[in-house]
């Protein structure tokens, strides 16, 4: 082998351990020095000047800071992506809206056993009793049309607490009130309660439902569906029969009490739209409003117990 030839390669083996121990970028060399073997024309001054650049170049590619790393430097381009380091997801968890609900009525009519039944509903999500019963307070939360509620259901007995105080104290959303088919005085306490709602304006501004519990004991029945159906719509209210014993319409009356809300919500809003409105359409949806109550309106699509319209 020639003197340059052997030179040449001589300091491509020293080019080639210097690189593989000073740096792992040994790729980065620059394919000019595989000429060397192959060309022993050039000189070994040459060579040793290109392998003098190179160290050069691979120190400086050792001291550049990594923006990755979070030192100073250049930008990643991965920051604020899902694949950097700073990532955050921007999901958040939406708001779920609350409802309370208060079961008003006669003891014994069956008040808490259907919101007990309300608990194993398939309209259900997850069953709160971190409250404590003594409180006669139980929350739920109910999927309904992709929508999400928590409903807090106020279940506190009649010599407890009034009909009053109930009111002024939770406020509610809506309002059930239960008696028992086989009870005509408890039929009577649930007319005397539907009375002070609708004199308070309750009737125009939540939800009312009248329920009629115990309808599986249809030989002590004492108590109309026609005659609860007549109170119902002299009140504005919704009605329904139910039975917590054997599960009738418990589902049905889960999801009205949450459609008949949504729909009394809906129209407070429509009405503060329309408050810019002339005096004359005031006046006249106000005598609208009235006869309404008087029950001189036969309105079938509206029926009372139709629990999703109102």
């Amino acid at each position: 082998m020639a003197t340059g030839s052997f030179d040449a390669v001589v300091v491509w083996a020293a080019l080639l351990q210097h690189v593989f121990k000073a740096s792992p970028l040994f790729l980065a060399v620059p394919p000019r020095y595989f000429c060397a073997l192959v060309s022993p024309s050039r000189s070994v001054c040459s060579l040793h000047a290109d392998a003098d650049a190179t160290n050069n170049s691979l120190t400086s590619l050792e001291q550049r800071p990594s923006s990755r790393s979070g030192r100073s430097g250049e930008r990643s381009p991965f920051e604020g992506s899902c694949c950097g380091s700073s990532y955050v997801s921007s999901e958040s968890s939406l708001e779920i809206t609350k409802y309370r609900v208060v079961m008003l009525g006669e003891s014994g009519v069956g008040k808490t056993s259907l919101v007990t039944q309300f608990m194993t509903s398939e309209y259900i999500n997850t069953y709160d009793v971190s409250l404590d019963d003594e409180f006669g307070e139980k929350s739920v939360s109910v999927l309904l049309d992709g929508d999400e509620n928590e409903v807090t259901f106020i279940d506190h007995p009649a010599h407890e607490m009034s009909v009053e105080n109930c009111l002024s104290t939770y406020d509610p959303h809506a309002c059930v009130v239960i008696y028992s088919i086989t009870d005509k005085a408890s039929f009577k306490k649930a007319e005397d309660i539907l009375n002070y709602l609708w004199r308070e304006d309750y009737t125009k501004e939540k939800a009312v439902i009248l329920v009629g519990n115990k309808v599986d004991l249809a030989r002590s029945r004492v108590v109309s569906t026609d005659e609860s159906k007549a109170l119902a719509s002299c009140h504005d209210s919704k009605f329904i029969e139910t039975s917590s014993g054997i599960q009738h319409n418990v589902d049905e009356l889960l999801v009205g009490i949450v459609k008949q809300v949504r729909l009394r919500l809906a129209a407070q809003r429509k009405r503060l739209k329309k408050m810019s409105s002339s005096k004359t359409s005031l006046s006249l949806h106000a005598a609208k409003e009235l006869l309404s109550k008087m029950c001189l309106l036969d309105n079938k699509s509206k029926s009372c117990e139709n629990l999703h319209v109102l």
